[in-house]
């Protein structure tokens, strides 16, 4: 009998990924007939496959495969078809029953990982096969799955919701702000530079005494104390007058990205105030309320105060949902360790690993794509992310599971009002263009998971026992 292709051939067995979670790829099988199929539990993540196949089934196989060659084959001094089958199995013999071996057995094999039910994290891996000229061939593999597993009662589940108390003061900073948008710049004569001011200004820097590259600018307008002027700039032209003149010392910072050729060096700035200018805010009165922002239709100021206080405490109570529903997977982890198969923990590893090299390569302004083949995965980095993998795919299978006992699911509506927010988040390109580049790159897939994932912890929410509390904005926010 032929010998047997090599055991990792059996990859190519009918599997096609799936699964709801982009951590998590489960491989999925259809279903046909089975034969003395016998079941051994290696671990609770590795089954031990027996079976035989039948070799009446093997030899007509073997016949079918040499009828199709027949038609196929070009054998000198027969037309197609018609080339003796003793002569095929003379010089194809080998060849044809290596592959028709292998391509039963990988159909077996398939046929009881989906009879079974199992949800197949790796292709499964041939351990032994017995065959022998005009009997039936016993073949013995082993699969790795996910373990069957029961969600415990998480309905008793504390879960904290701590609300940051809206204040009058934060109100306060709110319609602060409304009234910084409505402020007018005004012309200021009788008092020097102070903070917050906008000023107009010539300067000209040099380092040694020698001109730099982008030192020099004309009526240029900037505020004292913005993030655009350098804090030891903005704090030597406060006091200064309109037409005061001085030289300026200043320290560049040594990560100044604006000109690295002055970065983390001392400079100097000959500058001439040519204008003082600050903002005029408008009153605080229910002109102001109505007109302040339209949208709102603000009726007067009590009025705008009250709307404020109320956006900004459903807003609160916004951020602390969000926090709450960080601690869910965790929680239910905790009341339902699952043991999770090794092949997903070293495949989650080496994705942490190659996250962490791009974000290395980011820092450092790389931009060469990293071949994610040739990632080798160290002890001491399998050992850094071990845990952290292991707890991440426990939350993933669960929350996987919990999505199908509340059958969640994400309607199409629900994932273009998501394309179309980050569409807008992104500039505003073709929402339709980016859907379909997302559908073929992954990114939709992962996209609709993140969504499910979601919508799953908010069914959870309603599930578990939510304890409410105020707290102060300095107070610390419970992560237990």
């Amino acid at each position: 009998m032929a010998e047997l292709a090599d055991a990792h051939d059996l990859g190519s067995c009918g599997a096609t990924r799936g699964g709801s979670s982009p951590l998590i790829r489960i491989y999925n099988f259809s279903t046909k007939r089975l034969m003395n199929v016998e079941i051994e539990d290696i671990d609770s993540c590795k089954k031990k496959i027996k079976f035989d196949i039948a070799y009446k089934d093997y030899q007509a196989q073997v016949q079918s495969s040499y009828r199709n060659l027949a038609r196929q084959a070009k054998i000198p001094g027969f037309r197609p078809g018609k080339a003796p089958m003793a002569m095929l199995e003379k010089r194809f013999g080998p060849e044809v029953k290596k592959e028709v071996m292998t391509q039963l057995i990988s159909e077996r094999l398939a046929e009881v990982v989906a009879e079974k039910g199992f949800r197949s994290v790796s292709p499964p891996k041939l351990l032994e096969v017995q065959a022998e000229e005009g009997t039936d061939i016993s073949v013995a593999a082993s699969v790795e799955i996910v373990p069957e597993f029961e969600i415990g009662d998480y309905s008793k589940i504390e879960l904290p919701l701590q609300i940051q108390r809206v204040t009058d003061e934060d109100v306060d900073k709110t319609i602060d702000y409304y009234r910084e948008q409505q402020a007018t710049k005004v012309q200021v004569t009788d008092r020097p530079v102070k903070d917050k001011d906008f000023i107009k200004l010539d300067f000209k820097g040099t380092l040694n005494g020698e001109p730099f590259a982008g030192g020099e600018g004309k009526d240029h307008i900037v505020q004292i104390g913005s993030q655009y002027l350098l804090p030891d700039m903005g704090n030597q032209l406060i006091g200064m007058s309109a037409g005061d003149e001085k030289d300026i010392p200043v320290n560049i910072p040594a990560d100044y990205k604006a000109n690295e050729s002055i970065a983390g060096k001392k400079v100097s700035f000959h500058v001439s105030v040519k204008g003082i200018q600050e903002n005029q805010l408008p009153e605080l009165n229910d002109d102001f309320a109505k007109n302040v922002e339209p949208k709102n239709k603000f009726a007067s100021m009590d009025d705008m105060k009250q709307k404020t206080r109320a956006e900004l405490e459903e807003h609160a109570h916004g951020n602390a949902k969000r926090e709450a529903k960080k601690l869910i997977p965790k929680k239910i982890i905790e009341l339902n360790p699952i043991e999770v198969p090794e092949g997903l923990i070293e495949e989650q590893i080496k994705h942490m690993v190659i996250q962490a090299l791009k974000k290395e390569q980011q820092a450092k302004g790389q931009t060469d794509p990293i071949n994610e083949e040739e990632v080798h995965i160290s002890d001491s980095q399998s050992k850094e992310h071990r845990q952290s993998a292991i707890e991440l795919l426990q939350q993933e299978l669960l929350l996987d599971r919990l999505g199908t006992t509340f059958n969640i699911k994400v309607d199409e509506n629900e994932l273009n009002a998501e394309i179309n927010n980050l569409v807008r988040m992104m500039g505003g390109a073709d929402a339709n263009k980016m859907k379909k580049e997302w559908a073929k790159s992954g990114v939709l897939e992962r996209l609709q998971s993140r969504i499910k994932r979601d919508k799953t912890l908010d069914a959870v929410m309603e599930k578990v026992q939510i304890k409410e509390e105020m707290v102060d904005s300095t107070a610390n926010i419970d992560d237990n």
